[in-house]
């Protein structure tokens, strides 16, 4: 009989002997499940909306260019010969420690003081929600969201730290000195990061969040690279018509709006500030200023003026040095900065080294530098991370905006190291202060892909340029079905993470602090009522290491006033000029004339 089963008949459909073996996805979400078995009976399913997708290569670039309606500022060039510095690779001393020669303009090495510019005389920062030429291209775009490099760039750090795995950055290329020294980013690069998501007609402008009131305004190094930015791109006499002390030309008038490249993705339009330009750099020729102030600065903020002690001493070594400085530049830096040169489609950017008082020196660090420390050798490597991660980005603002439909809201964003997946919290901007405020927890997962092999984040970076296989992605969100106080609970401990506590500077203590902080006016602006109050919850004692780094600012302010008590009344001598430099209103003293001329090679 044809047909015939001698087993009989089965009331199932049997095993499916063709299903492919579980993998490393199916995983992820079965471990993700199983830990809400015991909770079951409250939490029958683990997330109340579930969404996922599929990345793949878009084989061309990620952004587009748009044209702004208004006529924009000439990009600025460097001044004082630093464009040297652009095409000679390394760093670049401003004075030789050794010989004491200049080898750019002696009058940068002296810093303006922050509180006697002129801010008040520059076009100031434009927040994305507040930018209507940024609105108008969303608009005449159709895109559902826009941004600037400030407030997109952490959010894409903390996707990529999801996309790669956490992979180390390479720091082999550094002296043995930072041998055994986390090749891991920095705390600081990993702090959750916040934003607002603005909402006007239907569309969203992405800012940066924080909670501590405007605590930027009392940032010193927010200040000084507005102030270094204009020091490095005008000569002397026309930086002095910024400086509080020369009152503005009679015909000064406030500086149309800075230079700035606008793009588009398919869901966003984009905003870079164009810092500088040299037309014989590949591409566009466009760079960034990034203005860097020492280790203990940046440790210890609110001691600065203590710290404009400290000296860079050596090229290489494990403190007090370049090598130093870069180092932590590759672990806490250089991730945003090789996701604002991609999105400003610049060539990479220009370094400062200081103190806050004194200028070291500069290096010029291109984007296919960056992306070697970050990413490893392959040459398109990072055009590939700046994709996908801007393409997740666009996926997971989709989901965000669907929690409080129609109406701003908060965002806040992390990626803990040594877990497989990014939480997300979200919050109405404004609610009913009678009610207890809303917040909804989203997850994101993803699954990398060679072709059809999965692969670790690692790997998938590693290899990505190296083969012929196309790196896809596999992405999912899902929405916790947790109660609002579990959501808190977990969304309260990524808050506390964000919080870095200042140290009460040397000598002064915790009585004096609230004088201190209210005396903090680095932007010259009157006192307001929405200054950042005093909060005695942000500040605390120096620690010990904290204490070694003031000692050693304090060396190396009486190695600073040694030197300059020795070369009191001789001339400063820099190098290829026939003369020495003379500062203005010093008369020549011919006598004193010391050449160190450039020589050309001889035999």
């Amino acid at each position: 009989m044809i047909g015939r089963c001698r087993e009989g008949w089965k009331s199932d459909w049997g095993e499916d002997k063709l299903r492919p073996n579980t993998n490393e996805f199916e995983l992820i979400f079965e471990n993700h499940q199983k830990s809400w078995d015991n909770n079951k009976d409250q939490y029958p399913i683990a997330y109340t909306r579930r969404i996922e997708g599929f990345i793949e290569p878009l084989n061309k670039p990620i952004l587009e260019d748009l044209s702004p309606s208004y006529v924009q500022r000439p990009i600025p060039t460097l001044a004082h010969g630093l464009d040297r510095a652009l095409f000679n690779p390394g760093t670049h001393w401003l004075r030789d420690p050794r010989s004491r020669v200049y080898n750019f303009s002696p009058w940068l090495e002296d810093l303006p003081t922050v509180t006697d510019f002129a801010f008040e005389r520059l076009t100031g920062f434009v927040k994305s929600s507040r930018d209507e030429e940024l609105w108008q291209l969303a608009e005449q775009e159709d895109k559902n969201f826009a941004g600037s490099t400030s407030s997109l760039t952490r959010m894409l750090c903390h996707i990529y730290f999801l996309l790669s795995g956490d992979k180390d950055v390479d720091t082999t290329t550094l002296t043995y000195s930072f041998r055994d020294k986390p090749a891991t980013f920095s705390p600081g690069q990993r702090i959750p990061a916040s934003v607002v998501f603005k909402y006007r007609d239907g569309r969203y402008a992405i800012d940066s969040h924080s909670d501590k009131y405007e605590y930027e305004d009392k940032n010193i190094l927010t200040w000084m690279g507005t102030l270094l930015e204009k020091f490095l791109t005008i000569p002397p006499d026309k930086f002095k018509s910024y400086m509080r002390s020369h009152p503005p030309p009679a015909d000064f008038k406030r500086p149309t709006r800075e230079a700035f490249r606008f793009a588009k993705s398919q869901q966003f339009v984009m905003r870079s500030q164009l810092d500088c330009h040299d037309k014989r750099l590949p591409g566009t020729g466009v760079f960034d200023i990034k203005t860097r102030a020492c280790l203990p600065i940046r440790h210890d903020l609110l001691n600065f003026e203590e710290h404009s002690g400290y000296l860079i001493r050596s090229q290489y070594g494990p403190v007090e040095s370049f090598e130093k400085e870069y180092y932590d530049l590759i672990r806490s830096a250089f991730l945003k900065y090789s996701f604002q040169a991609r999105i400003g489609n610049m060539d990479g950017v220009f370094v400062a080294y200081h103190n806050i008082a004194k200028m070291f020196g500069f290096q010029y660090i291109p984007i296919e530098e960056m992306d070697e420390r970050l990413f490893g050798r392959g040459r398109g490597t990072g055009d590939k991370v700046f994709e996908k991660c801007i393409q997740i980005l666009e996926v997971i603002c989709q989901e965000i905006i669907q929690c409080f439909p129609g109406q701003s809201i908060t965002c806040t964003v992390e990626t803990k190291e040594g877990e497989d997946n990014m939480n997300i919290w979200v919050e109405p901007a404004e609610w009913d202060k009678t009610e207890e405020r809303p917040v909804k927890q989203l997850q994101l997962y993803v699954s990398n892909y060679l072709g059809v092999r999965s692969v670790s984040g690692h790997r998938a970076i590693e290899e990505c340029d190296s083969t012929r296989e196309k790196w896809n992605i596999h992405w999912t969100i899902s929405m916790l079905s947790q109660d609002v106080d579990r959501i808190w609970v977990a969304f309260r401990k990524a808050k506390e993470r964000q919080f870095r506590a200042y140290n009460f500077p040397s000598g002064v203590d915790a009585s004096e602090m609230p004088e201190f902080w209210a005396r903090l006016n680095f932007g010259g602006k009157p006192p307001s009522e929405n200054e950042a109050p005093y909060d005695e919850e942000y500040f605390r004692t120096a620690n010990r290491q904290v204490q070694q780094l003031r000692e050693m600012s304090r060396r190396g302010r009486e190695e600073a006033n040694r030197i300059a008590a020795e070369e009191a009344g001789k001339p400063k001598i820099v190098y290829g000029h026939g003369r020495p430099w003379l500062e203005e209103g010093v008369e020549e003293d011919a006598e004193k004339e010391v050449a160190v001329e450039e020589e050309e090679d001889g035999e």
